[in-house]
């Protein structure tokens, strides 16, 4: 990764704890989330703003469909992107075979048919940036979309990355999509993890030495996606959360609270536009930014959470890292 240049980008791949009868936090990771198995459903953020270029790879590496009393080494994929501010943008539905790939410009999004073909109108989001929930759905023979076997939900079917670039620079930024498998009781629409999360934590350099600096949050609820089935993830309501900054003493430094809403794109450069951190803010050491005091709360039986990703660059030498956050309880 050169410089990172990190534009709008988010992921996050979280290390979270399952804890039993003890209210206790535990090491354990969170079953309700996946950067690296197969899951049923993907998250993945896009920016096609100004100079920004994204892309999209999934691949099916263990999705069947059970239809009509015979296996078919297949699923259809619904792809419903939204935008930063809630919009409803676009859906298509692309054929995935087992161990097919398909790659995605948001710029020329187009259905895609069991030969790998792309057919039907092009819809482009330039101009646009948000999120793109890809589900997996049982299919038919042609491979035809979801509604043939009723909209039913594959499970442990797809895996994807994606790719944000900045074509000014020529630097990017690859990262895994978060994957979704189906809701724990009944596995009747797509899960979000049922832990309490009270914080989420973003590591950072020492912010005003930052060159280049990106988060991103994305707040997604169940069953509030695309309209015909019900089931998919989609945005949630807008949700407030307190910052605190803890340099490398410890020191606490609180900090505006901010509102998120379905895809919040923001900086911890101190002063910079739309930025978390005012420019009235100096002399912060490396350290961990912190959102808390969610309102509403996130995770448990809500349906609802925050993923987070942050992008850092000081000069050539950048990182990106996934935002961190502990689980108090579970049902699972």
């Amino acid at each position: 990764m050169r410089g990172l240049r990190m534009l709008g980008v988010a992921a996050v791949a979280l290390a979270v704890g399952v804890v039993g009868a003890s209210n206790s936090f535990a090491s354990a990771d969170d079953v309700d989330t996946s950067y690296t198995q197969p899951s049923n459903a993907l998250v993945m953020p896009f920016d096609a703003t100004n100079n920004r270029q994204s892309f999209f790879v999934v691949s099916n590496i263990g999705g069947l469909s059970e239809f009509g009393g015979s296996t078919l080494a297949a699923v259809t994929t619904h792809w419903s992107y939204w935008s930063s501010n809630c919009d409803h943008l676009a859906d298509v539905w692309a054929c995935l075979t087992l161990n097919d790939t398909v790659v995605v410009d948001p710029t020329d999004i187009r259905a895609i048919d069991a030969d790998n073909q792309a057919f039907g109108p092009s819809i482009n989001l330039r101009g646009k940036r948000g999120f793109v929930v890809v589900t997996a759905y049982t299919t038919n023979n042609n491979c035809s979309d979801g509604s043939y076997a009723g909209f039913e939900l594959v499970d442990d079917a797809i895996v994807g990355t994606y790719t944000l670039a900045d074509t000014n620079s020529g630097a990017s930024l690859g990262a895994d999509a978060i994957g979704l498998g189906l809701h724990s009781e009944g596995g009747v629409h797509t899960g979000l993890p049922r832990g309490v999360v009270t914080d989420i934590d973003l590591q950072t350099f020492r912010p005003d030495s930052l060159n280049l600096s990106a988060a991103v949050l994305l707040n997604l609820q169940e069953e509030a996606g695309w309209g015909p089935t019900g089931k998919e993830v989609g945005p949630g309501n807008s949700i407030g959360a307190d910052l605190t900054y803890y340099d490398n003493t410890e020191t606490a430094t609180s900090l505006p609270g901010i509102s998120i809403g379905c895809a919040k794109f923001a900086s911890l450069k101190p002063g910079d536009d739309g930025g978390l951190i005012p420019g009235s803010f100096s002399g912060l050491t490396a350290g961990i930014l912190r959102l808390n005091g969610f309102e509403p709360n996130i995770g448990g039986d809500t349906g609802r959470f925050v993923y987070a990703v942050y992008g850092q660059a000081v000069g050539q030498f950048g990182a990106g890292s996934n935002g961190k956050y502990r689980i108090l309880g579970s049902n699972q």
